[in-house]
């Protein structure tokens, strides 16, 4: 086995110490979140640096060409498995079974999407999420409604005062995207599309590959408290390791010095 130098295992070291530091951020941000309807969980994705080694290290690096260039984060991705749904007691909480997203218009005039589906009427009658935006196609119910549901296929049926039989006045669409992995965070709980998630392809609720909506009902997080915390031990076991083994370093480097 080649002989690795103080100055790599110092390199080594300090990348290990930034990834553990990045995972344990991102598993800190699910356990934040853990009660947060809809929220999906963040996994953070390393890579050892194999370019860093084969190529020439820059001018003042201290570190050899093939030698150990330790690890970096390249990326965290949004793990969207299925939340468990939980009845509540507002008509406009709704849930998606399956796949899907609901689409909101947000103040600057640009679509998100989400998984909260904490939808409420404001004093227009128009169905908005938490923060005031609206939910798209914008569903808007009479003030002369006199009693409203919800179908599975997204379906917004009203009945009015003096009618026997409700009407259909709108319909919630879904939004999917081909990786929806490759979805940007917006904060508020909401996603924006990129090149890597492609473009949403809405379609209405309950189509072949598109969830289903459940009215009086709200998906919980995605989020395992006991594998979280399990992860969060082991970041934090490595994170130390990788500092004792700085100050290990720093300790051989200072002896190295006083030998010269």
């Amino acid at each position: 086995m080649p002989a690795i130098s103080l100055s790599a295992l110092l390199h080594v070291s300090r990348a290990g110490l930034l990834t553990q530091q990045a995972g344990l951020d991102v598993t800190a941000n699910n356990i934040a979140n853990v009660s947060t309807t809809g929220f999906k969980r963040s996994r953070a994705e390393f890579q050892e640096l194999l370019n860093d080694r084969l190529e020439e290290p820059p001018e003042g690096n201290n570190r050899a060409a093939g030698e150990a260039a330790g690890a970096r984060l390249v990326d965290t991705q949004h793990i969207f498995s299925q939340g468990v749904i939980e009845a509540t007691d507002f008509q406009w909480d709704l849930a998606i079974e399956g796949e899907g997203f609901f689409q909101v218009l947000r103040n600057d005039g640009t679509l998100a999407y989400t998984r909260d589906g904490t939808f409420r009427l404001d004093g227009e009658g128009r169905v908005v999420n938490a923060d005031g935006h609206l939910l798209q196609p914008e569903v808007i119910i009479p003030p002369d409604a006199e009693e409203t549901m919800i179908t599975g296929e997204g379906k917004v049926m009203v009945r009015r005062t003096g009618e026997l039989e409700p009407q259909v006045i709108a319909t919630i669409n879904l939004a999917r995207f081909t990786n929806p992995a490759g979805l940007e965070t917006a904060g508020q709980n909401l996603f924006l599309p990129t090149d890597a998630s492609g473009a949403a392809q809405l379609a209405q609720a309950g189509s072949q590959g598109y969830g289903t909506v459940i009215s009086y009902a709200l998906e919980q997080s995605n989020i395992d408290l006991s594998n979280e915390v399990v992860d969060m031990i082991s970041a934090q076991r490595a994170y130390s390791m990788m500092a004792r083994a700085l100050r290990t370093t720093d300790e051989m480097m200072g002896l190295a010095t006083q030998i010269r």
